[in-house]
């Protein structure tokens, strides 16, 4: 499908009256999402949306998947296999500017990056330029972390070609590659970094702040066209479900909802639990409150210029091209 300004403003929007109808009191309808890893407090607000019975609520039966990298979770939303995937923003913005991928951002979710570089105390990363020459570990190849690493090191003047990427498990585990000489370096998602520093004391941290929106969701046009208030549905209590987790001051609660219905890494252990949770929620809110779930407009702006810059993406395309707040603003409104 070729995605031109006319498909994305029809398929992102829909019509004001179709979008204007509730969906509570309907029959349940499936919703199916997919997750770019296996499932993890990184991605909280679905899980606990779907634990707490907020799409019941909404008339949704949700579905949902864990993934095998955030490039299959957007190739398997564009072949019609899921109604919305979350991957990286980086990763959305290369492919639907090279390669015309038939996708929008309906929300973002993490608003900076979610990624970290690990990296022992007697061998410190502090800086992307001391990743040169390493060989680092990530959770998958071609997806959205290997595309926020490319974009740092271009960004710090450093070839990404002298990096050597190998792909491990995103979990705290695959720090023992550090330890073993394989890998100098690892890249993981806050709920991997959580666990690892939390479990030992020569675990070395540097966030990473690459300009970008962290993690969208994204959906076809054409499928929000054909049925936009499932994805209205969705929003809002996706919304419901990451507000509720970043004004609560007990998680213990969600936590434990959370582990009733989904097996999720890291709920064995309750404080690292709630570490790991309160880290990521921050992220989601990081742009204050009211920004929860939306494509904060300059973020997108800048995003787009930094990889222009980057010569990551062909062409300089209009941010409004890549996104839409209509969903989420008729989800709020309820």
């Amino acid at each position: 499908m070729k995605l031109t300004r006319r498909n994305l403003m029809l398929g992102a929007m829909g019509s004001a009256a179709m979008l204007s109808f509730p969906i509570k009191g309907h029959t349940e309808e499936t919703f199916n999402f997919i997750t770019p890893f296996s499932l993890s407090l990184a991605f909280a607000p679905v899980i606990y949306a779907d634990a707490a019975g907020y799409y019941a609520e909404e008339g949704l039966s949700m579905n949902l998947q864990a993934g095998k990298g955030a490039a299959l979770a957007a190739q398997m939303t564009i072949a019609g296999q899921m109604d919305s995937g979350r991957t990286g923003g980086t990763n959305y913005i290369v492919s639907r500017v090279n390669n015309d991928a038939p996708l929008i951002s309906i929300a973002t979710i993490a608003q900076r990056s979610p990624f970290f570089v690990l990296s022992s105390t007697d061998n410190p990363v502090n800086e992307i330029s001391d990743l040169e020459g390493r060989t680092v570990g990530m959770a998958s190849l071609g997806g959205s972390m290997e595309g926020t690493l490319d974009l740092m090191m271009s960004g710090a003047g450093v070839s990404p070609d002298t990096v050597e990427k190998v792909k491990v498990a995103d979990s705290a585990a695959s720090f023992a590659l550090i330890e073993a000489g394989r890998a100098g370096a690892f890249l993981g998602n806050t709920s991997s970094m959580i666990i690892a520093s939390s479990a030992r004391d020569d675990v070395n941290v540097m966030p990473i702040d690459d300009g970008m929106p962290g993690q969208v969701y994204v959906a076809r046009p054409d499928q929000i066209a054909e049925n936009p208030k499932k994805f209205v549905a969705f929003l809002r209590a996706t919304h419901r479900a990451a507000s509720e987790i970043v004004t609560t001051g007990d998680l213990q609660p969600i936590l434990r909802t959370i582990g009733e219905k989904h097996e999720v890494t890291g709920l064995n252990n309750l404080e690292t639990a709630q570490k790991d949770l309160r880290t990521n929620a921050e992220n989601w809110a990081s742009k204050g409150n009211d920004n929860i779930l939306r494509n904060v407009p300059e973020v997108w702006e800048k995003a787009v210029g930094l990889l222009a810059d980057a010569k990551l993406i062909d062409r300089k395309v209009p941010a409004t091209e890549l996104y839409t707040n209509e969903l989420l603003d008729q989800a709020l409104k309820a």
